[in-house]
């Protein structure tokens, strides 16, 4: 597949049409999923169009905290070159909060580079393409929202007026959206003035716990909308003077939040690929193929040390690599639907995720099972968590060793990616495993 670039003429009348606007935020999306970039003022922006940015290849290997990652070998060995980026056709947009004085767009790298995780996506997208099939995929994503702290580091208190309860989470509830609703209101502006196709707002189960559906769209679309939405939503918390976050597990005693994946398949006439009574033979090959990778791609489901605190029993996050029909408790659930709307619920991964990799690994177990002919199995009825069947490697280390052996991540990620990735959070993992933290004294200096 091939990218159309920004042209100065989209670019000229983006300021015509947005006299506002002094400030343009230029990013990317690193191997984390977090935006990376430059911010440019009104009247450079033309002048990008026409000649793109250069950043250091190094952008893509940062960890979590900005630091660049020897370990990748990515850095000193390749003496950090610069990279050629392009502003993405149709992506640049304003920032509807505080007078509207920002605008962001979405640059992708001019000759492609094999560390960028979108790249990773169109390579699944393309290859399914070429074999007649195109994917249609729907993002959900859960997050809390806290007060923010005056020294500007991460607080979790919950804002006024919400319940900071756990045993009283008020789940389906309208109470504490009613009491957020300005901060909601500013989400929907946002995502309306950026083209993200929001559909329903709902109270989750944490205090100050929200969840926004996507709509569907095609695959590279779909991801995309993903890691807009977590910036449109934190733009809009500071906008009203809170925070956001998309962390997997903010609170051992309160729920995770999830990102979950809807995926069917479609043909070039736009008949779902999956549709069938009950499935297709297709729709169980899928199915089968997303069963037996489930383990490889656990690095990806799950990125951070925090991620993996969310597989607890009883919390409706998949430990095992179940199905089932209209089943919370299985990793793919198949929901109550047919026809054009046949499709897969992805359970397992975590909101800090990201949405690039995560659909691509999706796409990946999908080509998988239906290059192989694999079969799914019997699917999983009443409480899953009580049948036997594949767990998931749900420690980081088994996760990332795991990743770094598996044929099937080669085959789709390719071996420089999948080696870098696995050299970027095994560095990380050392790093956050190695700090002695409070707790340790607490647990274990007085009985030692």
């Amino acid at each position: 597949m091939s990218d159309s670039f920004l042209t100065v003429e989209e670019a000229a009348a983006f300021l015509d049409s947005n006299p506002t606007v002094e400030w343009i935020d230029i990013l990317l999306f690193d191997m984390n999923g977090m935006p990376r970039g430059k911010r440019i003022r009104r009247g450079d922006l033309v002048s990008t169009a026409k000649s793109g940015l250069l950043l250091p290849a190094s952008v893509y290997v940062l960890d979590p905290r900005g630091n660049s990652i020897a370990e990748t070998g990515r850095l000193w060995e390749t003496g950090d070159h610069d990279i050629p980026f392009r502003v993405l056709s149709g992506t640049l947009k304003p920032v509807p909060v505080n007078g509207c004085t920002h605008a962001q767009a979405v640059m992708v790298p001019e000759d492609g580079c094999d560390m960028d995780p979108r790249g990773v996506l169109a390579s699944q997208v393309s290859r399914m393409a070429e074999d007649g099939q195109k994917p249609v995929v729907a993002v959900e994503l859960e997050f809390y929202v806290t007060q923010r702290s005056p020294d500007g580091n991460f607080t979790l208190v919950t804002p006024p007026g919400l319940s900071a309860d756990a045993e009283r989470p008020m789940t389906f509830g309208f109470e504490e959206m009613d009491t957020l609703g300005p901060f909601i209101d500013d989400v929907y502006r946002i995502a309306e003035a950026q083209g993200l196709p929001l559909d329903a707002v709902m109270q989750e189960s944490g205090p100050g716990q929200f969840e926004i559906n996507l709509k569907h769209a095609e695959a590279m679309t779909a991801a995309l909308d993903g890691v807009l939405l977590k910036r449109a939503v934190k733009a809009a918390a500071r906008a009203h003077d809170l925070d956001a976050t998309f962390m997997a597990k903010p609170h051992h005693d309160w729920t995770g939040s999830g990102m979950h994946i809807h995926v069917s398949l479609v043909d070039r006439q736009g008949n779902n690929l999956f549709a069938g009574e009950p499935m297709s033979p297709r729709f169980r090959q899928a199915i089968g193929g997303l069963r037996a990778s489930m383990p490889d791609f656990m690095a990806v489901w799950a990125q951070s040390a925090n991620a993996y605190r969310r597989y607890v029993p009883e919390s409706y996050v998949p430990m095992a690599a179940h199905w089932g029909f209209n089943n919370r408790t299985v990793a793919l659930r198949v929901p109550h639907c047919s026809g054009a709307a046949t499709r897969i619920e992805h359970r397992v991964s975590g909101a800090d995720a990201n949405p690039f990799l995560v659909v691509a690994a999706i796409l990946a177990g999908i080509r998988h099972g239906l290059a192989h002919g694999i079969d799914p199995g019997q699917h999983a009825e009443g409480n899953a968590e009580t049948l036997d069947g594949a767990t998931l490697p749900t420690a980081w280390v088994n996760a990332l060793d795991t990743f770094r052996s598996s044929a099937v991540v080669r085959e789709a990620f390719g071996p420089a990616f999948q080696d870098v990735f696995y050299r970027l959070k095994e560095t990380e993992r050392i790093s956050f495993e190695r700090i002695v933290t409070s707790l340790d004294r607490e647990w274990y200096a007085q009985v030692a």
